[in-house]
């Protein structure tokens, strides 16, 4: 069975351009998430949720991003 992969494509080519303001808008506190992880590091307590469903996660969200740059599946 021949795979299905995406054709070659380049982000570095469609990148935009980033602001360098000195005010973003973004919000300085840390996020909750991150919050979490680390006060799970510190404690050394279970996680909320397992690596594997972070990863998971991770490959989804880029798949979908090349998905929509491409405009392919």
């Amino acid at each position: 069975m021949k795979p299905n992969l995406l054709s070659s494509f380049s982000f570095v080519e469609h990148a935009e351009a980033a602001s360098t303001a000195a005010d973003t808008g973004a919000d300085r506190r840390p996020l909750p998430t991150c919050a979490t992880g680390w006060s799970g590091v510190r404690s050394r307590k279970t996680p909320n949720a397992p690596i594997e469903a972070g990863y998971s996660h991770s490959i989804a969200l880029c798949m979908n991003v090349a998905a929509i740059q491409t405009g392919q599946r």
